[in-house]
């Protein structure tokens, strides 16, 4: 083996001293943080059918524990607690309650996230362990906030940032940790999850992203799929204060999937903001071919195709979800009202319609309070629902 230089022989004991590193790690142990979060909600249920009216009433307590970095290495620990405030008159899927409706709170506590992550002046980050991810708008990928027990998954992720305007994403992933945890049959999906994501800052008006998915599940397999798209997002640089968004993809069955398939997606919207209020219209498609359509299983699929969560499974004829939608702020009150229409894509299919509204108000930096209303009704989809949902957020 090759001789140390005579000047590392010398700086290696300074380096790597013991005094070196404690003073890194107490300076680690500065930078550390820890947070509280409460979140009470009240859903309410109706669905014109046999199941009785659902209410559920629960809380979820969040303690997030952030250490400062040390040679590049920092940590992150996430415990999350659902709780019942009352009874549980609602079917959680695995209370067993299933005269009621669904809401998929389930109560218990769960580690949401405990990864380590290094960083370097390079601008790459590497994360191993439980983790939140989130992709874009969330359409194929992200944590499903909106429900008390987030969705994360166990495993890797390299991101590398170029410039300024280029940045990219691996990851590899072993476990899906569902919203329906922590226990019970759907509390995990394992497999072999590969994700990729590119993003190029065009210029200050325009953004331009690659995506791709590939989907192994070890007994999900009606959900192995591979999906690749581009999602494009612009605005006027100037006169008319006008923004969209174009997104394309193509899925395929892969692995061990039970069916042959190929579908596309697409989604186009048109963003107008006014002096006081803000409209959209927009289209999304997710074909279907009557025996399989286009899914995305690890979406936050709550934010899409209405509050009701009546297409959280894509209708074997596809979907196609045509939307608009009012934002405004009414003094210190932000306001949203929507309408959308579903109809199939295979045929010529009306499955409903459905009205959105919510209205959030922010009390201070740590209080806010939301207030949302959904009533879907039904053609050939489903059955007549109406939920509404009162939320109170709390941050130490």
């Amino acid at each position: 083996m090759k001789a140390l230089p005579a000047v590392m022989l010398f700086a290696l004991p300074c380096c790597f001293s013991p005094g070196l590193i404690a003073s890194d790690l107490s300076s680690a142990l500065q930078q550390s943080s820890v947070s509280a979060h409460f979140r009470y909600r009240l859903e309410y249920v109706d669905q014109d059918n046999q199941l009785d009216d659902a209410f559920a009433s629960t809380l979820r307590s969040r303690l997030s524990v952030n250490t400062g970095k040390a040679y590049g290495i920092s940590a992150l620990l996430q415990v999350d607690n659902v709780s019942l405030v009352g009874n549980d008159n609602y079917n959680s899927t695995v209370n067993g309650k299933t005269d009621y409706s669904v809401v998929a709170d389930p109560k218990g506590t769960d580690i949401n996230q405990a990864l380590l992550r290094y960083q370097n002046d390079s601008g790459t980050t590497f994360s191993a362990g439980r983790q939140l991810v989130n992709h874009l708008n969330q359409r194929f990928l992200g944590g499903v906030g909106w429900r008390q027990n987030e969705q994360t998954l166990d495993g890797y992720r390299l991101q590398q940032t170029f410039n300024a305007n280029i940045s990219a994403e691996l990851g590899h992933y072993h476990n899906v940790n569902r919203v329906f945890g922590p226990k019970g049959a759907s509390a995990d999906q394992g497999g072999s999850i590969n994700t990729a994501l590119l993003q190029w800052q065009l210029n200050p008006a325009h953004q331009l992203a690659a995506f791709g998915y590939d989907f192994d599940f070890d007994n999900w397999a009606v959900r192995s799929s591979r999906t690749v798209g581009i999602d494009y997002q612009g605005k006027l640089s100037s006169g008319p204060k006008l923004s969209w968004q174009l997104a394309l993809a193509k899925q395929d069955d892969a692995h061990n999937a039970p069916l042959s398939f190929s579908h596309h997606y697409h989604r186009l919207s048109l963003s107008w903001a006014l002096d006081s209020v803000t409209l959209q219209a927009g289209q999304e498609r997710l074909a279907g071919d009557g025996q399989s359509a286009f899914q995305t299983p690890l979406a936050t699929l709550h934010a899409f195709s209405g509050f009701a969560d009546m297409f959280l499974n894509t209708p074997s004829s596809g979907l196609r979800d045509n939307w608009l939608e009012a934002k405004t702020k009414l003094k210190d009150v932000a306001i949203t009202l929507a309408y959308h229409r579903f109809d199939s894509d295979l045929g010529s299919q009306k499955y409903g319609d459905e009205w959105n509204a919510s209205a959030g108000y922010a009390v201070n930096k740590q209080l806010s309070a939301l207030l949302k209303l959904a009533h879907y009704q039904a053609d050939t989809l489903a059955v007549d629902t109406t939920k509404v949902w009162l939320m109170l957020s709390y941050q130490l």
